[in-house]
């Protein structure tokens, strides 16, 4: 379904993240989200979704440690800032597009 790529894609930006970071059990655990919506459940719909706006949450903090760090430095962060608000925005879609009507009739 078409409407759960912005999903996967946010939670391997997150995965990827994670990885990077050395976390790697929640990095693993991240690329492993997706797959949770294979179970039909309306609860997992729902966790699944508080999980995207978790990980929109994570990249708000990400963003601004990382813009204050940058700004410490004296190094550019305007581009790194836009891209990360960019990541931001398309977690919170994702997650929005789980209460669409047409997620919502598959998931009892």
């Amino acid at each position: 379904m078409i409407r759960l790529i912005p999903l996967i894609i946010a939670f391997l930006l997150l995965g990827a993240h994670f990885l990077r970071s050395g976390h790697m059990i929640l990095g693993g655990v991240s690329i492993l989200v997706p797959l949770l919506l294979l179970i039909k459940k309306r609860w997992m719909l729902l966790f699944v979704q508080w999980l995207a706006y978790s990980g929109a949450i994570v990249w708000i903090q990400t963003t601004f440690s990382l813009v204050q760090q940058r700004r410490m430095a004296g190094v550019p962060w305007v581009r790194m800032l836009l891209i990360l608000s960019g990541v931001t925005v398309l977690t919170l879609y994702a997650g929005y597009l789980l209460s669409s009507d047409i997620v919502k009739r598959r998931y009892h």
